[in-house]
């Protein structure tokens, strides 16, 4: 409407004709019905999209989300004040002292005990060599007792034993290791004095050696009644 007032106002229009005026506002109308039917078709050519099932999902999601807020709410720690949260850590410090403290206490006592057993064995290793050197020695003792007394009892046994059992020369016999009283007598001189033992051996073979000569000389005493010389061979 302004721009056909100004059109109006304009000298070189006024001096328009009626059918010229009618001319130049049928073109304008024809211009701007053009440009309306434009921007319906623009309009109608525009694809709107459907956002129900979006906004139905999102809605979904919010009450979800609305209701795991509503849980979380629930829950004990948002029901928490921070003298409350002061109040549990307290008494959650106080119950892990307090474990720590039965800890220790299981440990000294697990200590005590393990030292009472080391104690003990030790007193008893030391019990048991004092007990095994006294062993020893009663051992010992007995022992050189037991010597003592087989090297008397037996002599003082069997010499009360009768003669005829020759038990001494048996049990000398015996210690000995000869087989015969003989070897044993033998075996004992010669150890007991070698020179009267050679003696003996020369003196057995001087008698062996003249043993004819010495029978027809005691022949001779008994037919003279008195003593008699006598000649002897000595020699190898």
């Amino acid at each position: 409407m302004d721009d056909e007032q100004s059109l109006l106002n304009k000298p070189e229009l006024q001096k328009e004709s009626a059918g010229q005026a009618f001319a130049r506002l049928d073109r304008r109308i024809a211009m701007m019905a053009h440009a309306v039917e434009h921007l319906a078709a623009e309009r109608a050519s525009i694809d709107i999209p459907d956002y129900s099932a979006t906004l139905g999902q999102m809605n979904t999601r919010l009450a979800a989300v609305a209701q795991g807020l509503a849980v979380i709410a629930e829950k004990p720690a948002m029901q928490l004040t921070p003298e409350g949260l002061a109040a549990r850590m307290d008494a959650a410090a106080e119950k892990s002292r307090a474990a720590d403290k039965a800890t220790l206490r299981e440990a000294r006592e697990g200590h005590q005990e393990a030292a009472r057993i080391i104690h003990g064995f030790v007193e008893a290793v030391r019990v048991t060599g004092e007990q095994r050197r006294c062993l020893i020695w009663a051992g010992g003792g007995g022992l050189a007792a037991g010597c003592l007394l087989w090297s008397i009892l037996p002599g003082v046994v069997l010499r009360a034993l009768p003669t005829s059992w020759h038990m001494p020369e048996s049990m000398a016999a015996h210690i000995i290791g000869e087989p015969t009283l003989w070897d044993a007598g033998t075996r004992m001189m010669r150890a007991s004095d070698p020179d009267a033992w050679t003696a003996i051996t020369t003196a057995a073979k001087m008698l062996h050696d003249n043993r004819d000569a010495i029978a027809a000389c005691e022949q001779a005493v008994a037919k003279a009644a008195q003593p008699v010389r006598c000649t002897i061979k000595v020699g190898r």
